[in-house]
């Protein structure tokens, strides 16, 4: 098997709009794992929660002025362009296909690995990537289900394992910021002050162009 020469990570979401929520837990998660870069990858059309607010083109935008911020920052349409509902197969098959001799990193948080067996091929994402799994407020190991807990048992690594190959689990560490998009949006529809958990760069662009009023 080669060696692997780059690491790269996948963060996926809808971004509407992108927070520190989505960045930060990433950033303190990449200490452990030497990312060369964080791929941010918006959906296209999320099968599992509401459809976006923000055009495509604005969330792109945001995303692209969230990238200011960490030069491991890249934004990736590649799901936009494809214009059909986002799932994560054809997502990691194209990774694996167009990064060669890369570790892949996709990354989730503790609520999709708890409803991941309801995920459409799930048993089969583990033969293209690595899986990181970041906290969420409210979410905790304590309710998987017995199909979680075998995966776990069968594939849960301590980061320094996982610098080759696919197929394990890494479960994150790191202060879970406690804010939602919904909670964002809410909060700007008063342009009186930025949000606490909005990025300056993002916070900006969102004014500029009268969004989430």
């Amino acid at each position: 098997m080669p060696v692997a020469t780059r690491q790269i990570a996948i963060l996926g979401g809808t971004f509407d709009p992108v927070h520190w929520g989505h960045l930060k837990p990433v950033q303190q998660v990449a200490e452990h794992f030497h990312f060369d870069c964080i791929h941010l990858l918006p959906t296209c059309s999320p099968p599992h929660r509401q459809q976006p607010e923000a055009l495509e083109t604005h969330r792109l935008a945001m995303l692209e002025a969230a990238a200011t911020l960490d030069d491991r920052f890249v934004v990736n349409d590649w799901e936009l362009r494809q214009g059909l509902p986002s799932r994560t197969l054809p997502t990691l098959k194209h990774f694996h296909a167009s990064c060669a001799n890369a570790t892949l990193y996709f990354i989730i948080g503790m609520d999709s690995l708890l409803n991941l067996p309801s995920w459409e091929h799930w048993e089969r994402l583990f033969s293209y990537a690595h899986f990181i799994v970041l906290p969420r407020p409210g979410y905790s190991l304590s309710e998987a289900s017995a199909d979680v807990k075998t995966l776990l048992q069968n594939r849960q690594a301590e980061a320094k394992d996982m610098q080759t190959g696919v197929g394990k689990i890494f479960i994150a560490d790191v202060e879970p910021i406690n804010i939602s998009a919904s909670e964002l949006r809410d909060r700007l529809r008063d342009r009186s002050s930025k949000p606490e958990f909005l990025p300056d760069p993002v916070w900006h662009y969102i004014c500029k162009h009268n969004l989430y009023c």
